[in-house]
Order: structure tokens, then sequence, then C-alpha cells
């Protein structure tokens, strides 16, 4: 009788007014993976510029940008849609809403592209015009989210400051689009002053902000973050040092802004261990292992980072970027979704009809197992490209971001795997 009853039951509706519909994060982070893959693939093409340093090379501009926001600021965007409803208790974007800002943002993306690979201007400037528009449309939609918060969170703080960032980022970045098709307007360290907002103050609040939530959410230990401000205080003072000692020309702020951010990496650091990274029994996941991997990245980005800000050797900057990027970022987003689909996935297709018969668990709806591949392949892809630089290796480049294109592939038919299932165990 049971067993008749488990056999028919249907996929049901949503659970939860409380969380974005299953479609909506799943069609960002569906195209942000493409994104990422693509980039990969044009870093592969212009690993020879790379090398060289000529970063400035529209093959390689092209890359760059596949990866920032083709790749991980759609799959942010997708992340917040989720998370914001779910961990502020406030009521999610329209999907119809989220569609459209998907479809104007991925329209603007691809003009875009094509404008910086072929050097169209009429390109360029009609598809910057598209991902200024869809951010916008974005902003507005998550900021109207956040008003809905009587009272501020940790994440809201840092999600909050992020969104701020990323106006600011937009707002250069549509500058540069203009002086990059008209010759102008044009100031002095036009490029590293974007950079500088874009992934410190965009990437670096988001990623460290939502990881302090899902590890309270994830790790054994529960525990809440307790250096959190004086770690946004040392993330912003480091934007700030930095960007105002390259607009007045004043050496000695840039080194002050690299160690305020380095102290706001010890710092958070700390906390990501009390909650519980490292911990025997929380790090018995692979997924939450993956996190470790993520963090290997950042250090090497300190590293990197702190040997070309206080040794002069600029040629640093581009592993130590990818460190950042493909490392920190991008494996972050690894670990963390192969926690939150297989929620979600339940969320929406079980919670309804709990106690109706045999429910999946998580773990099997995204097998643990799964992980290993993703984290190896990201892991040695990451470690060749950055030792590509020892000796201007193109070969280690290109098979580095062969391998960590496998890791991305594999992930998305994983993810692909968690949402069609089937989920249940065998009778």
């Amino acid at each position: 009788m049971i067993r008749e009853r488990v056999r028919h039951l249907k996929v049901g509706r949503t659970y939860t007014d409380r969380s974005a519909p299953l479609a909506v994060p799943l069609l960002f982070w569906t195209t942000g993976v493409l994104g990422v893959l693509v980039g990969l693939w044009r870093l592969a093409a212009a690993a020879r510029l790379v090398l060289l340093g000529r970063v400035g090379a529209g093959a390689v501009l092209a890359a760059v940008h596949s990866f920032t926001l083709a790749g991980f600021t759609m799959v942010m965007m997708g992340a917040l849609y989720q998370l914001i409803p779910v961990l502020l208790n406030v009521s999610p974007v329209a999907p119809i809403r989220a569609f459209v800002q998907w479809l104007v943002y991925t329209l603007g993306l691809a003009g875009f592209a094509v404008g910086l690979s072929t050097g169209w201007t009429w390109a360029l400037g009609c598809g910057g015009a598209g991902v200024v528009l869809g951010i916008l449309l974005f902003l507005g939609q998550v900021i109207g989210r956040l008003r809905q918060r009587a009272a501020f969170t940790v994440t809201a703080w840092f999600f909050s400051t992020a969104l701020a960032y990323l106006f600011l980022t937009v707002v250069l970045g549509g500058l540069l689009a203009v002086r990059y098709t008209t010759g102008r307007p044009s100031w002095p360290h036009e490029v590293p002053i974007h950079m500088a907002i874009a992934l410190g103050g965009w990437f670096g609040l988001l990623v460290s902000g939502t990881s302090y939530r899902l590890w309270a959410m994830f790790g054994l230990r529960h525990r809440e973050p307790r250096r959190w401000f004086l770690t946004w205080l040392l993330i912003n003072g480091a934007i700030v040092f930095w960007v105002v000692g390259l607009v007045a020309g004043i050496g000695v702020l840039r080194p002050i802004g690299w160690l305020c951010q380095a102290g706001a990496v010890v710092l958070y650091g700390a906390d990501i261990v009390a909650a519980g990274l490292g911990d025997v029994r929380t790090m018995r996941d692979p997924a939450l292992r993956t996190l470790m991997l993520s963090l290997a990245g950042l250090t090497a980005f300190e590293v990197l980072g702190t040997w070309a800000v206080f040794g002069h050797a600029g040629r640093l900057w581009i592993p130590a970027w990818m460190a950042y990027g493909l490392g920190w970022v991008g494996i972050s987003f690894l670990g963390f979704a192969q926690k939150i689909v297989p929620f979600m996935v339940w969320l929406h297709r079980y919670a309804h009809v709990h106690g109706q018969g045999k429910m999946p668990r998580l773990p099997d709806i995204w097998r643990p197992r799964l992980a290993y591949p993703p984290m190896f392949g990201a892991g040695l892809g990451l470690l060749f490209m950055i030792a590509s630089f020892v000796g201007s290796s193109l070969w280690l480049m290109r098979v580095g971001a062969v391998l960590d294109g496998f890791a991305w592939l594999f992930f998305l038919g994983a993810g692909m795997r968690a949402v069609i299932g089937p989920h249940r165990k065998p009778e």
C-alpha cells in the first residue's frame, strides 16, 4: 500500500512563499556556469597574450568579462534572488521580473562579447547598454526586497554594501565602454580603480557575507561570525585607501590598503574556522572540503598580491587575480551550490508531501561523492594556470584551463542530475 502511494506521488508546487521559484536561481546559475566555461575557452585561446601580460587586448578582455560578467556576476544574481528572501524572511522577486532582467542582461552580454572580440564599436555600445540596464534592473528588484527588512542582520549588511559597489562598478564600466568606443572620458588608473571596486567590493563583500551565513547553516557548530564588523570595515577601508592612493597619486596609501584587506582576510578566516572549517566531523562532507580549496585560492591571492605590491612585480597581478576569481570566488560557488541545490529541490518538490511516503534525503538528491571530480579538476587546473607563469608555459596554461573546464562541466552535469532525478532510493 505504501509502495503504491510512493510510486504515484506527484511533484507539487512551492512549499513556502519565502523562496524564489526553483527555475529562477537555476536559470541564472546555468547561464553563469556556461559563462565560466566560455571564459576558460577564451582564456585557453588567448593564453599567449595573457602570459605576455597584454591584458588590454580584445581577446583577453573578452575572456575576463566572460568570467566576471557572464560567469560570476550571473551566478551571484541567481544566488541573491534565492538567498535574500530565505535568509531575510522577505517576499521573493516575481519570476517574470527576474526572467525579463535575465533576458536583458544576457542579450547585453552577447553584444558586449561580440564588440570586445571584433572591435565593432556599435556592438560594444549596444551590448554595454544592455549590461548596464540589466544590472540596474537587478539592483532595483533586490534593493526593493532589502527595504522590506525591518532590522539589518550581518547578511543584509554585507549584501547591501556589495550591491552599492555593484552600482559603482556598472557606472565605471559604462564610462569605460564609452571611452573605448569614443576615446573619452579618460582618467588616470581607470582600469585598476574599476577592478578594485568590482572585485574587492562587489565580489569580495558578497562572497564573504554569503559564506558567513552558509557556514553557520551547514557547519555542525552553527556558529555566527564574531568579527564580521571589523572585517567589513577593513574591506571598505582597503578599497578606499587603494582608490584614493591611485587617484591622488599618494603611493603610501596603496600598501596601507593592501594591509587592510590582508587583515580582513585573517579575521574572515578566523570566523570561518570557528564556524567549522577544519572540524573533523564537519569536513567529512566533500562539498565542505571543496571550500577548503577555495580558501587555498584566497591564500594564493594574498601571497602573489603581497609580492606584487611590496616586491614591485606587477606581472604577478595576473595569476593573483586568477587565484582570487577562479580560486576563491569560483570554487566557493562550486562548494556551496552542492549544499544549496539539493535543499532547494527538496523544498520545492517534497516538503509539501513530507510524511506521505519514503522521502529522499539531501545526499540522495546530490550524491556526496560527486563533489570530488570538480574539487580535483578545479584545484589542479588553478595550480597549473598559476604555475604557467613561472616559465611562461603555454601548455600548462591550456592544460589548466581544460582541467578547470572539466570541473565546471562535471558540476553542471551533476546539478542537472540533482534537479531532474531520480531522487528516491530503490525500494
